[in-house]
């Protein structure tokens, strides 16, 4: 493989998305292992991440009606990934935390992922591990940022869009 730079770029521009579909077909494997559909699964990783803990935070970084959430928690709630607590801060607030029933099972899921990129990850300098952390966090909110703005202004989700055209309709 030659290694002039725009070489290197458009590899590395070609494999991104390779990775991405990889990593999401490596979570739909893990979410059907669990029994859970794949969103259930990404609300437990924003849940025991800390970057949604209420129903309210959840709806809105996925994308989803608070409707809909909640039927996800009933689901999540049943499979003992997750427990539904008032904030004792505020009692009409309700905290989503996940449950340690299922620690072990998911740990082993993502076991052999988890000792790969642990393996690679040693073997960086400093300097490649900033550089790794701070690419992925860097792609990570451009991507959100980027499905929100296709939710604002592009098509809505199916259940909305339906409403919507029946309002359009009468």
């Amino acid at each position: 493989m030659s290694t002039g730079r725009g070489e290197l770029e458009a590899a590395a521009f070609a494999e991104i998305p390779q990775f991405v579909s990889a990593t999401t077909l490596f979570q739909n494997a893990v979410a059907d292992q669990l029994g859970v559909p794949v969103n259930d699964l990404h609300c437990l990783n924003l849940v025991s991440s800390g970057q949604a803990v209420t129903p309210t935070q959840l709806a809105e970084r996925m994308g989803m009606t608070t409707g809909a959430v909640t039927k996800m928690l009933d689901r999540m709630q049943d499979q003992r990934l997750i427990r539904r607590e008032h904030d004792p801060g505020d009692r009409r607030r309700v905290i989503i935390s996940q449950l340690p029933d299922r620690l072990a099972e998911l740990a082993e899921l993502y076991r052999p992922m988890a000792a790969f990129l642990q393996e690679r990850l040693s073997a960086c300098t400093d300097d490649q591990l900033r550089f790794v952390a701070d690419f992925a966090g860097t792609a990570r909110d451009v991507a959100l940022d980027q499905a929100a703005l296709l939710r604002r202004n592009g098509k809505a989700h199916a259940t909305r869009r339906a409403t919507v055209e029946k309002r359009e309709r009468t």
